[in-house]
């Protein structure tokens, strides 16, 4: 079998293309699945307040409040974990509550 030097210069170029494409469509899936690190203002079981962190996908920032609750956080001086009742508000870490008593909590809340 031979390969015609005209038809071969005529699929190669396609071929190029077809490749680069799958590169170039890959990036923006990557961009967002991008993990971010994000801080919640949450109850807890038992009550008090704490500033909870979370490292997630950017794409899954929006339904964090809702997928948090019931999940067990580490509390300090406790070796036990508690459960979040309540989410009153998710943010960016680098980003400020909107609530005043998050704002308290937080900056009480040592990294």
């Amino acid at each position: 079998m031979t390969i015609d030097t005209k038809n071969a210069m005529k699929v190669i170029p396609l071929v190029i293309m077809f490749i680069f494409s799958f590169g170039i469509e890959a990036k923006p899936l990557e961009k967002e699945n991008k993990k971010v690190d994000v801080k919640c203002f949450v109850e807890l079981v038992g009550g008090g307040e704490r500033v909870s962190f979370w490292n997630v996908s950017q794409n899954k920032v929006s339904i964090l409040s809702k997928s948090i609750i019931g999940r067990k956080v580490m509390v300090p001086n406790s070796k036990q974990k508690v459960k979040i009742y309540k989410v009153y508000e998710c943010v960016l870490l680098r980003d400020d509550f909107k609530g005043s008593e998050a704002k308290i909590v937080d900056a009480k809340t040592a990294r």
